[in-house]
Order: C-alpha cells, then structure tokens, then sequence
C-alpha cells in the first residue's frame, strides 16, 4: 500500500509498471480506467520461463483517469491524497521441486491470486488495511526490547545524520539499538509464511542482476540471515527456512548424495538457489568443495527445538527428513585418519570455505559434524527413533571422530588437522571457530567458554585474522568477530567490532549493510548478523553437552558496555522456554534479573561476574 500526500489537492499522478526486462515482447502492460487499475503480465524466457503478474489499483474514487498506450493510467485527484495498493506474483511453486513434478518448480499462473488479492485490499479503507498491519506486526516487534541510553541526544536528529556521525563519533548507544532494532523488523519483514527465505539481499534485491545472483550463500550467510531469532521472540518465523530446505533441498541433495558421493541422506553445497542446484559448482575447489551447508544449518534446526521445546515439529519434520538425514550422509562419509594413524575419523578430502588448501580433518566439517551427531543422539529417544543399527553406528562414529579441535605452533585454534595455519591471515572467514560461534562444538561440549587454554586459543585466531578489514572489509565478517569476542566475555572488543561494522559497513542513506566498506553491493547478512551478535554480548546460553546431568548455567550480560549504561533487556529467550527481562549497572554488569516466564527448563542464571541472580 503507497499514500500520496499533499497539504493541497494533489497533482496529476501518473501510475504505471516499467518493463525493464531487455526483450519487450515477453511483457504486456494494460491500464483499466474503469477500474482505476494497471496490470503487468510477462515471462521471463519464452517457453520456459517464470510466469510474473503484477497489478495496482486506487482505494476510492478520483476525479477524471486516462489510459495511454504503453499501459499506464494517469489520475486526476480531486483530494489532498490518494492511496494505492499493488500486488505481485509467480508461478513459482517450491513444492513443485521434485521427480514427481519433474523439478519443474511449476505452479498455476498467478493472475487469479494476484487479482483477488487486490480486489481483497480495495475492498478495505487504507485505515483498515493498515490497523491490519499492525496488528500482525507490532506483537512481533514488541516480543523483546533492547533499551538503550540516549546519551548523544540522537532521538530527534534525521536518521541518515546519526551514520554520518557515528563516523567520527561513536558515542551512541541509540543508534546502536536502533541498528538492532532495524534487523529485527528486516528480518520480520522479509520471513513470513509461505515466502522464501531471505537471501544475499532479503527481499530487496533491486536489480534483474544482483551480486551473486542474488543466491543463498551457505557457507554463512543464508545462516547469519537467522542468527539470534529463536533469542529474541521471532523464532516462529522461521519457517520459510524449514520449508525451503524440505522442498528445494532434500530431492536434488538426495541425488546429489547418491551421484556425487554413493551416500545416503541428503547433501547441498556452498552455493545454492530457489530451483535446488545443490551440486558442487564449477571453479576452483575452495568455492565447489563445500558440501556442509546443510549439516551447518542443522545448527539452527537443534537450536530452535532447544528454545520453541516443539516436539510435534521436532517428530514429525526437524528429525525425520532434516537432522538423521544429515547425520546419515556424514556418517558415510567418515574414514580413518591414515595420516596421523590417530584412530580418529576425519572427512577425506575437504576445504575449508573459501580459503586454504584440500586436505583432510577440516575443523569446520569436524566440528559441525560433532554437533550435529549429539544433537541426534539426544533427540532419538524423545522422538522414539527405532533404528538401533544406525544409532549404534552413530554413537561408535562419534565417539572416534576428530572433534575438530587442535591447538597449532603459535597458540590458535586450527583451521584444519594439519598444523598450516599462517599467522596474522586476516582472512573473512572464521571457519575454524564456528564450533565456538554460532554452534556448540568447541564452546560447550568441548567446555571452550570456561576453559583457560581453549579461551586463549580462541582469542589468539581472533587476533590474527584481524578486525574484518583488511580482506573484504565486508560487514558480516565483523559481527562475526563480535560475536566470538562476546562468547569470550571479552566487552571491549566486542563493542569494538560491532561499532566499526556501523562506521564502515551500513549505508548513510538506508542503514543497509554494504559488501566492501559502504560500497555497493547490498548484502543484507550484517544487518541481520548485527542482532545475533548484539544478542551474544547480553547472553550466553549453551546446550548441554550428550549425557551431561544437572542444572544448566546461563551467563547474562557477558559483554556489555558501560555506554549502555542504564539500558535493560525484555523478553529476552533462553533455552528450555524461559523468558527473562534484566538490565545492568555502570559498569554493564548484570545485577538483578525478572524471570518473566517459567520454561520447562530450570536453568542457573548468573552474570559475568559469575554471581548467582537466579535458579
């Protein structure tokens, strides 16, 4: 819906669809005036292509409209403002993406969906459509607060001056919040049911040719897209993901398992898009060897059942076709450390995304891996899994595999088993610490968050590859950062990072991320990567690890700032359904806490300090 607005009658309008496809006989525009309407039919490819139709049209009644030849319609208000609804549509169907569709990915022609859809809005005053908005979107954005401090007075300045600012002035916990805030309603305006999930852009690519085709990069992307959600109240809006992994995923990746690697269950690349490619792709092997997307994602899956507690979900769709399908694969997948002749099990070959060399043992595989054959041990027996052959050989497997743990010359974590890791890479990626963050490998079952040696190693890879500057000087590679500093309780440079991911990355105009620096192009995964690291500097909460009893310890406020000094937290998830809301003193030391809703999980709070608020 657009109003147009004006403190006198407005002027003439003219409303019309731009084709900006390069052959324009794929694409019909017509104007109705007789329905105060503009429609916009094409196809992307002769024959083969995606079927798209828009339509727009004015709620109430304007003085005189005329329709020109190129199909636009041109208003004579006789009102102060004017209020137009639009629509848009494919045939695209995900649930067309398999053999028995023939991966068409074919559904009916959209013309009638789009119409009714439109015909539905004007049939509503533009005050009802928009108390419909709300209604629906502000319990989402009132699912938790993040209150900070005004200290720079920046409330009633224009919002595009705050950036410029911040620049030379990081001074400014609103903006800070705001930011956040910002990626939460991206996130709730762009991952709804029956949509896509986002991708490189969200939803708002804004171009027929979008950096990286506008794909789902899965080697962190698609993933940051979703860090911190289930935290902060928007876990239900996942899934999209979940759909779009079962119905564009799993039919081509169980042929990919089966062609590519004679295995079991279901495999998908660094690379993929809505018309399930998850074959490797053609290039160099540190861009095509990268078949741990979706054991990688099997991360969120186990999360969200830790803070939704949906058995239903986790019986009937997380378990069945997504984690044991995933767990199979890598389970066939595993071989004997013939190097080391270390009776481990290693992945043979692999690479570490985007960088370094083929080898074998790859700390990223091995400590996703970990991850996800606990989070399947664990969850078997609530589900009643009565495959004993494959539990058994699950439990076998993870008890020799290498755990992606090891600890090189010069102090750091390892990127793979051998010790090759060249001091002061200031590399993008931290592939070697997605057991620390996001996942659970390296900082719970492991115990890196309160061991002294793993901590170190930890911060000294950290120290070595930099602020996130020097390679891509891309956002998303900077909350990363944050987010790893936080977990190591470490405020400064937490803070550190997240405000230069503000000063370099996030576009004065629209607090967009930018790739390189405020340069184009747009790639939404800092925006939303920002609330996932925002939310590790006010929380660690780690699953327990398989077979390990006794109450669970939360930390709260692990890295906060002294210059949110004043601020609180509501409504802030933790695992096993409980719902707090605490704030912090001077120093950022949580030191009272509201548990505002009991889970089925009674959990140990405590602040960083390691003193006890609640259990």
């Amino acid at each position: 819906m657009y109003e147009l607005s004006s403190s006198v009658t407005l002027p003439q309008v003219a409303i019309g669809f731009e084709n900006v496809q390069t052959n324009a006989s794929l694409v019909n525009a017509t104007c109705s005036g007789s329905t105060h309407s503009v429609s916009l039919d094409g196809i992307t490819q002769m024959d083969i292509g995606m079927t798209y139709r828009a339509q727009a049209r004015i709620i109430g009644a304007t003085n005189t409209t005329d329709c020109s030849p190129d199909g636009a319609l041109t208003v004579s208000p006789s009102t102060t403002n004017m209020t137009i609804v639009w629509t848009a549509g494919t045939n695209y169907n995900a649930s067309a993406g398999n053999a028995a569709s023939n991966f068409s990915f074919r559904g009916a022609d959209p013309g009638s969906a789009v119409s009714s859809t439109v015909a539905k809005a004007v049939a509503k005053s533009p005050a009802s459509l928009m108390e419909n908005h709300l209604a629906d979107f502000t319990p989402l954005a009132n699912s938790f607060t993040l209150d900070l401090p005004d200290t720079a007075g920046s409330a009633d300045i224009e919002t595009s001056q705050l950036y410029t600012r911040y620049a030379t002035n990081t001074s400014d916990p609103y903006l800070e919040s705001l930011q956040f805030d910002y990626g939460r309603y991206l996130f709730i305006s762009s991952s709804r049911d029956g949509s896509l999930p986002p991708n490189l852009q969200g939803k708002w690519a804004y171009s027929l040719t979008n950096a990286w085709s506008a794909d789902y990069h899965v080697d962190i992307n698609l993933q940051m897209n979703h860090w911190g959600v289930d935290q902060v109240g928007l876990g239900g809006l996942q899934n999209p993901l979940w759909d779009y992994l079962i119905q564009t995923w799993i039919p081509r990746g169980t042929q990919t398992a089966q062609l590519v690697y004679d295995a079991p269950g279901f495999v998908a690349h660094g690379y993929v898009n809505t018309f399930g490619a998850t074959g490797m792709m053609v290039g160099d092997e540190y861009w095509a060897d990268l078949p741990m997307s979706a054991v990688w994602l099997a991360q969120q899956i186990s999360d969200h059942y830790d803070y939704s507690g949906d058995t239903a979900w986790l019986r009937n769709t997380a378990y069945p076709l997504l984690l044991k399908p995933i767990a199979q694969f890598w389970l066939s997948q595993l071989q004997q450390d013939a190097y080391f002749n270390d009776s481990t099990l290693v992945v043979n070959p692999c690479n570490s995304p985007e960088h370094g060399p083929t080898t074998f043992g790859c700390t990223h595989y091995q400590q996703l891996i970990h991850a996800n054959f606990v989070s399947v041990l664990q969850y078997a027996p609530l589900i009643n899994d009565t495959d004993t052959a494959f539990l058994s050989s699950l439990r076998t497997a993870l008890a020799a595999l290498d755990k992606g743990l090891h600890i090189g010359a010069w102090g750091q974590v390892q990127e793979w088993k051998l010790d090759i890791d060249v001091r002061n890479d200031t590399h993008r990626h931290l592939s070697e610490l997605v057991g620390f963050y996001p996942g659970s490998s390296l900082s719970s079952y492991l115990g890196g968050y309160t061991n002294t040696t793993l901590q170190n190693a930890v911060a000294t890879t950290l120290w070595s590859r930099g602020p996130g500057i020097a390679d891509a000087n891309a956002g998303w590679e900077k909350v990363w950062r944050a987010a790893c500093w936080a977990r190591l309780n470490e405020t400064q440079q937490a803070y550190y990072e997240l405000q230069l991911t503000i000063q370099e990355n996030f576009a004065v105009g629209n607090g967009l991320s930018m790739y390189s620096g405020r340069n184009e192009p747009f790639q939404i995964d800092a925006n939303f990567g920002y609330v996932g690291a925002v939310t590790a500097m006010l929380v660690v909460d780690l699953p327990a690890g398989l077979g390990v009893g006794g109450q669970r310890t939360v930390v709260l406020g692990p890295a906060i700032p002294a210059a949110w000094k004043g601020g609180c937290v509501k409504g802030l998830r933790l695992r096993g359904g409980t719902c707090v809301d605490f704030d912090w003193d001077d120093e950022g030391v949580v030191r009272t806490v509201s548990v505002t809703s009991q889970g089925w999980e009674r959990v140990r709070l405590v602040n960083v300090e390691g003193d006890v608020l609640c259990e």
